[in-house]
Order: C-alpha cells, then structure tokens, then sequence
C-alpha cells in the first residue's frame, strides 16, 4: 500500500525561519512524499534541488530585502501585520493551491496567520511550523493583542470560523504545531498543546563541513569570537560598531557576519577584526571560543548544539525570550544592546575566562540529539489526521480539494 502523502507548504524568507523549513523539506522529499511549496522566487533552486515542487504565490506580491524600514517596536509590529501575519493574500493563495494541488497535509509557517486561518477553514490536517522557542515565547508575549487580535478575527469570520479570544488560541487550532527548537532549553508551558512536539532545529543536523578559507593564518592561536547578527535588518550597525570597539584591545580574533544589508565600509573596524556578509556557522564553529549575537533563534541554536557559550545582545522580536532561556540555562550571559564598549568589553572577558560557563555550554550540547528530532517530525507529518471530532469540519476541504488531479483529500 502507498504510504507517500502530498504536502503544501506556505512559507516565505524571513531568515531563520527557512534553514529548518528546508531540512523538513529535504527530509520529507527523501521519503518519496511530493512536497509542493509556496515560496518567494530567490529559493526556488534551493526547492527543487531540495527534491521539492517551487510554486510561485499568484497574488502575494514580492518582498524587496533591500529597503531599510522602520525596526523601532511599533513600526516592526505594523510591518509585520501588514505584510506577513495578516495579510490576507497567503490564505486566498493557500486555498487557489489547494484546489489544484489537492494535498493531504498543509504546512503553514507560524507567521503566516492569514494563512493558517485559511488552513483551518479547509479542514485539512495542518501542521504548523514553529521556528523559535514556544513556551517561553507564549509566556511572554501577549496574546491578547487588539493590534493583531482583532483583524484576525475578521478574517476568521470571512473564512467561516469562529471568533477566538486571542491570538493563541487560533494558532492553536493546527492539528500540530512542530517547535523547530529542544524542549530542553525551551522553558516549559503547564498548558501547552498535546500536540506540540519538539522537533529540534533541522538547520543544525550533521552534514559535510562547507568549504571555508579562514581569514588568519593557521598557527594564529588567539581565541575566535563570532559576532553573528541577524541577516534580515534590525538597525544593527550601531550595536556592531559598540562590539567592535569593545573587542579592539582584545587579544582575540573577531568574525563578523553582516547580512546583505549592511557593507563593510559603514563600520569602524580595528585590525582583529574580519567582516564578511555570511558565514557559515558549521564551517567555523568548531574552532569558536564565544558566540556574540542579537539572539535570533537560528544562531542560538546554533552555539547551544556546538557547544559554545555565548553573550546575547538582543534587539527585539523574540530574541529577549530567547536571550532568557540563554541565562536561565547558564549557557550564556546577557548584556543591553545599548552597552558602551567599555562594559560590553568587561562581559566579553569575563565569559571567556570563565571555565564553567563553557563546560556548561559543552554538557549541554552532548545531551542533544537532533537526528531523534527529524524522526520525530516524519512520524507526526506521516500520520497526522484530522481527529474524529473535527471530521465534519473536513468535509469542507472535498470542495476545495478536489483539483486538477481528480481526487480527494484524504483527511
């Protein structure tokens, strides 16, 4: 009997989140399923050579990673509700794709709200894909937001659904929702969903070294920090300048990774110090003493499965709940984004000498197991139904899905 099932996935580039979205992907592709996945243009060969089906959004228009918008807290909330969380396209493309797809599972990015509400409405089973901590994220975030909460209950009543109460509970009506984190450094929620599952951050499971050609000659011993920020645009320049002044007298080697957005030359950089747009965080974590960044999850993930410490600057989004999780585990220390150099200096010598601190770090990652957490993640997708109390819900999707192909979804 054929076991291999179709799967939708609705994602865009937003960074952290498309390292373990591709992994799933690669993985799932591997085991003879045919994904299908709505993505922004510039990933299309990394889709297909992934063993994956690029389909472009019909209507959701492109996105320009070049403009620097507005990152103070507001004008980050109002870009990201109007251009991912609720804009109403990523559902109205959803549902045309289901009708010609006529996938059995959906896989709905955890920002694409619009989306997910669309999901919800075709009654199919829908895995949501969780790329950052949960618990800690939901205990600190408020849910009750009129901001968000309010439009996306528009949209639920024009998709037929019921009001919700806060923005939890209607992302929460996913049949599944897989963190792409450890639980073991998540901090637990008593109320979280049965079906969360902690799937671990794909992006970090084990493959071959990328070719790397170090800046520093070979017999060069001084301790390596990576100052990694993030590669999506946060007005980062200021706080990479404080850490470049603050590492100058240092004796240490600095690699810093810049993103597309900012160049080299808008920096006053010391001698120890190497820029580059990205580096490849397999390549040189091996030989990493300290990590130094804003906090985003993939980077996190990153340093904790490597086992190097780290000391987090984080400037919004959910990089302070991340930053949280970093201390509370003692994996880490946490400094101000506005540190001035001096200080910042003080906590970057302190967490290099500190010899607890890094056999925490290493303690930590050896109890990892990443590869479980792949497993983990097919057996959820290649089982996930619709429970038996939903089942007349699905019947909505046999309308929908029933596409070019001639067939039904099979809930």
């Amino acid at each position: 009997m054929d076991r291999t099932r179709r799967f939708l996935m609705v994602t865009l580039n937003a960074s952290g989140n498309w390292p373990p979205e591709l992994a799933l992907i690669r993985a799932l592709a591997q085991r003879g399923h045919t994904v299908r996945v709505l993505q922004e243009a510039e990933l299309a060969p990394q889709i297909t050579a992934a063993g994956a089906e690029y389909c472009p959004y019909p209507t959701v228009a492109p996105r320009d990673r070049t403009v620097r918008r507005d990152t103070s807290p507001q004008g980050e909330l109002d870009h990201q509700i109007r251009m991912n969380y609720l804009n109403p396209a990523y559902g109205d493309d959803l549902r045309t794709e289901v009708g010609r797809f006529a996938p059995d599972v959906l896989l709905v990015d955890r920002m694409l709200m619009a989306a997910a509400v669309a999901a919800e409405s075709t009654g199919l089973p829908t895995a949501l894909l969780w790329h950052t901590i949960y618990g800690a994220w939901m205990s600190t975030t408020p849910a009750t937001s009129a901001a968000v909460r309010d439009p996306l209950n528009i949209l639920r009543a024009q998709h037929g659904l019921a009001r919700v109460p806060d923005v939890r509970r209607s992302l929460e009506q996913a049949h599944a929702i897989l963190a792409f984190t450890y639980e073991a450094f998540d901090m637990p929620l008593p109320d979280a969903p049965r079906y969360l599952h902690y799937v671990g951050p794909l992006a970090c499971l084990p493959q071959p070294l990328p070719p790397y050609t170090w800046p520093w000659p070979p017999e060069d011993a001084r301790p390596l920090i990576l100052v990694s920020y993030s590669t999506s645009f946060q007005n980062q320049v200021p706080v990479l300048q404080r850490v470049a002044e603050a590492v100058a007298p240092l004796p240490v080697r600095i690699l810093m990774t810049l993103g597309t957005r900012i160049a080299t030359d808008e920096l006053r950089l010391p001698p120890n110090v190497v820029a580059a747009p990205f580096v490849p965080h397999a390549a040189v974590l091996g030989q990493t003493r300290l990590v130094v960044t804003h906090a985003g999850h993939g980077t996190v993930m990153a340093a904790v499965t490597a086992g190097v410490p780290m000391v987090c600057t984080p400037m919004g989004r959910d990089q302070y709940a991340i930053s949280g999780c970093v201390e509370r585990l003692g994996l880490g220390r946490v400094a101000s984004m506005m540190a001035p150099p001096e200080e910042l200096r003080q906590t970057l010598v302190a967490a290099l000498a500190d010899e607890a601190l890094h056999a925490r770090a290493r303690t930590f990652a050896a109890r990892l197991d990443v590869e479980a957490g792949l497993a983990r993640a097919l057996e959820v997708l290649e089982t996930l139904q619709v429970p038996e109390a939903s089942r007349d819900t699905s019947e909505r999707a046999t309308t929908i899905s029933r596409g070019e192909h001639g067939r039904l979804s099979e809930p």
